[in-house]
């Protein structure tokens, strides 16, 4: 499970329907290997070609926003960089009702 990204979370951007990286993570490693390459035809903010590119992986993607485009062009040149903030992969989520929040 993954937290939705909203306004406190490391990944936000201006995209109103932004998924985190973690989630398109899964899916390119349990279906594409090192050296494939991903399209995502609804891009957005670029968080499949991060994925991507974490993971050896090259990713193409396209969207009809330009200031969507020109946000995942900043993210991909950050991961690229190694400067990139996105939520570790299988990081616990931090349950406030729980004790210890979860952990």
């Amino acid at each position: 499970m993954f937290p939705n990204v909203k306004s406190n979370h490391v990944e936000k951007t201006v995209h109103p329907c932004q998924y985190p990286v973690e989630l398109v993570e899964r899916l390119v490693l349990s279906m594409t290997d090192v050296g494939d390459a991903i399209f995502d035809p609804y891009v957005g903010v670029g968080s499949s070609v991060v994925a991507a590119i974490l993971h050896g992986r090259r990713g193409y993607g396209c969207d009809i926003v330009r200031e969507y485009i020109e946000v995942a062009e900043e993210r991909v040149a950050q991961c690229i960089a190694g400067r990139l903030k996105t939520r570790p992969m299988g990081k616990p989520i931090y349950n406030p009702s729980l004790p210890n929040g979860g952990h």
